[in-house]
């Protein structure tokens, strides 16, 4: 059964995300509106990814012939407790990495 969760923005108000259940998630609210609090903003909850980021960019970019396009894929699980977990999906991988080159050809 999934709950809400309200995440605190930095800004001032606060955004609610449906999330599974969690132990030790004290909802608080109306009767018929369950929220759960998050203990930190979303700001900070997002703020996990960035080290993640820089580091699959800063090695790319270090790369002999470095990419001219990255994209890098995240699957994300919000928790009140947690924060942000970088989830699993369908596959084992937390993280897709596409690469792309758009070079001339030297062989024209």
């Amino acid at each position: 059964m999934s709950q809400l969760v309200e995440f605190p923005l930095d800004g001032g108000g606060a955004i609610r995300v449906e999330i599974g259940d969690e132990e030790g998630v004290v909802p608080v609210g109306r009767a018929g509106e369950v929220v759960a609090r998050a203990h930190q903003t979303l700001e900070s909850a997002l703020a996990q990814l960035r080290p993640v980021t820089d580091a699959v960019l800063r090695n790319l970019r270090d790369a002999a012939e470095p990419p001219d396009r990255v994209c890098v894929e995240f699957g994300v699980k919000l928790a009140a407790k947690g924060g942000l977990v970088v989830a699993s999906g369908t596959s084992e991988a937390n993280l897709k990495v596409q690469l792309e080159w758009n070079r001339a050809d030297p062989a024209a």
